[in-house]
């Protein structure tokens, strides 16, 4: 399963709490594949459930997955960085480090 750090989780939780997200569930999926093969991933609003979508919970908060990104879960790490330049969710697979895709 993916791994959420716990400000990620802190907040997920809070904009969930607060009605950030319009939507039931977070969609985990492959953005792209680098040069080598290895995943970049991204995240999304997902309203809607798409047939061989897998639904789990990471401390409490909701996510979903399509059967090819499923499989690529345990290399999932969700984080949220604040920096002097960027704020957001910071998703990456940690077992590739070529760079990191954000959501804000």
């Amino acid at each position: 399963m993916l791994t959420l750090t716990e400000t990620a989780k802190e907040r997920f939780k809070a904009g969930i709490a607060e009605g950030a997200f319009d939507a039931p569930h977070l969609r985990v999926f492959i953005d792209h594949r680098c040069h080598c093969g290895k995943a970049h991933f991204a995240l999304a609003l997902a309203n809607e459930l798409q047939p061989g979508d897998t639904t789990f919970e990471v401390g409490e908060v909701p996510f979903v997955a399509d059967a090819n990104t499923a499989s690529e879960l345990p290399s999932v790490e969700i984080d949220f960085v604040e920096t002097v330049w960027t704020k957001g969710f910071s998703i990456r697979n940690t077992q590739h480090n070529c760079n990191h895709h954000t959501m804000q």
